[in-house]
């Protein structure tokens, strides 16, 4: 993931930096308001509706990462070798100019040292002859030799001799050291070097030398240097493809095995393996990804197991907090559900152990889906009895409601079994009893064996209740009832105040005869009328 995160940032910071340039290239050649956008304007306006365009698209399409770490390391490779190019070209033609100028400021100096005498001997031949000694150089345009009055008494070439002369249009000074003044000027679209240096005899001025000098070699070589570049950089740019390519395909092949293993995964295929055979960081993934899946199934086959002797929910909350405190034991506030078979003894005396079982098994099964339909935790079978929390583990603000309204459906169910074959006629009923309150839950038992379930004076009280319960009964405690009475719409029936084993007062009890408007009990009052 890293990994994807470092190709992504990468890649934007790249698209982002090109659209800055864009941007910024976009509001430089912005037209003001009172000209009218020129051809360079209108490009710069459709090469950034062009990338914008092909940038709103490029979000929507779906690229391999292979493709995109090939393309950045293209994209870097040719970066680079620009960069270096571009750096060393103009490092070279930086230092063929300053070649250049060295050179004529030599022949300037050469010039106006050697034409004092003459020019003032007025020794034309000589000067002539000094000055093609100086053009014999193929960079030299021209040279010449003015007097005190800016007439030309020498020149490279002949037919300018006694001509006044005009200085270049447009030079550029570039320079003045040693009393040689270096500027430069375009002429027929071709860069020249200006060279002038005063001619002196006895420190005085007699005349100047002025020298002109071709550039035209140097950019010849800049440019045959960079078709050599570009040649050098297209070669270099398609290894550079060919090599990400196979280099993109050797990182992104484990990421794309991975993530088929995690769609495997989740489809529940836990025996699923990545096969990553490298000795790096992804190799490792690749390991510790097997090794995942492999306590994931181990993980998911305990879940089952343990599940059949254990309800979910506390499998789900040993699983995910194995330490956590309320296996440790704490307070609590839950109800307390008791059912019992009434006359059990009497329905399994002349049955086999067999039939016994399976009458048993079949009552369990109904229980448990009614439970487990409201939300409460089937805490144990003892018996023939069954113990029923609501509010714990899991905790629910409506455990009472959840108790009576499951009690209900327990009744209804067990009534629609279908035991005849196995009672030959004789009916299951069930007795129930529910209290609430605060009451001890955790794990009990020894290191060897341990059991998670509640404990306390009130559930105590929801066990006698079960016992005073008649076949079809399902009674209630006043605490129970004050959690109730404002929520369900139940037909309730008060009993009197009994005295329970453990109590020193009385309780009050109430008999539930069903949910107001089934046409049960509907004599009675309702528990919000009570």
């Amino acid at each position: 993931m890293k990994f994807k995160r470092l190709l992504a940032t990468l890649e934007s910071s790249i698209l982002g930096s090109w659209r800055m340039i864009i941007d910024t290239i976009g509001n430089n050649a912005a037209p003001r308001e009172e000209q009218k956008p020129g051809f360079g304007n209108r490009l710069i306006t459709a090469l950034k509706d062009l990338f914008y365009r092909m940038w709103s698209r490029i979000q929507g399409v779906r690229i391999p990462i292979f493709i995109k770490l090939a393309a950045l390391s293209t994209l870097l490779i040719f970066l680079v070798i620009f960069t270096i190019s571009f750096s060393m070209l103009n490092r070279q033609k930086e230092q063929f100019i300053g070649q250049l100028i060295n050179l004529g400021e030599t022949l300037a100096h050469v010039a106006a040292s050697n034409a004092s005498d003459k020019l003032l001997g007025e020794e034309e031949l000589s000067l002539f002859q000094l000055l093609n000694d100086i053009a014999q150089n193929e960079q030299v345009i021209y040279a010449l030799i003015t007097d005190g009055k800016g007439i030309i008494k020498a020149h490279s070439s002949i037919e300018e001799v006694n001509k006044a002369y005009v200085s270049p249009k447009n030079s550029t000074l570039l320079k003045e050291a040693d009393m040689v003044s270096v500027s430069s000027f375009m002429h027929d679209g071709e860069h020249i070097l200006f060279f002038e240096k005063p001619i002196t005899y006895q420190k005085l001025e007699v005349g100047e030398v002025h020298l002109a000098i071709s550039q035209k070699k140097i950019f010849q070589n800049i440019r045959n240097a960079k078709i050599f570049i570009i040649l050098l950089t297209a070669i270099i740019t398609v290894f550079g493809i060919v090599l990400s390519l196979g280099m993109s395909r050797y990182f992104s092949d484990p990421i794309r095995k991975l993530r088929e293993s995690t769609n495997a995964l989740g489809m529940g295929d836990f025996d699923h393996q990545v096969m990553i055979k490298r000795n790096d960081e992804l190799g490792d993934l690749g390991t510790a990804f097997n090794k995942m899946a492999k306590d994931l199934a181990l993980k998911e086959r305990i879940k089952y197991s343990f599940g059949q002797y254990v309800t979910p929910e506390i499998v789900e909350l040993i699983l995910a907090n194995p330490d956590s405190q309320w296996m440790k034991g704490s307070e609590v506030e839950a109800t307390v559900l008791f059912v019992d078979i009434r006359g059990f003894t009497t329905l399994s005396e002349d049955k086999s152990p067999e039939s016994i079982v399976e009458l048993l098994n079949d009552y369990f099964t109904c229980v448990t889906d009614v439970v487990i339909k409201h939300g409460g935790h089937l805490n144990k079978f003892v018996g023939d009895e069954a113990m029923v929390v609501f509010g714990a583990p899991i905790p629910n603000q409506h455990h009472a409601e959840a108790a009576v309204r499951a009690a209900l459906d327990i009744q209804t169910e067990i009534s629609g079994l279908h035991l005849g074959t196995l009672l030959q006629g004789m009916a299951v009923q069930v007795g129930i009893g529910i209290n609430s309150g605060a009451m001890v839950a955790g794990n009990l038992g020894s290191e060897k064996r341990m059991e998670y379930t509640v404990i306390g004076d009130n559930v105590n009280v929801a066990s006698r209740l079960t016992s005073l319960a008649k076949p079809g009964e399902i009674l209630i405690s006043g605490q129970t009832y004050e959690l109730i009475k404002d929520k369900s719409r139940l037909n309730i029936e008060k009993r009197r105040k009994i005295l329970v084993k453990g109590r020193k007062m009385r309780i009050g009890i109430f008999k539930v005869l069903g949910l107001a408007g089934d046409g049960y009990g509907d004599n009675k009052q309702d528990a919000s009328s009570i």
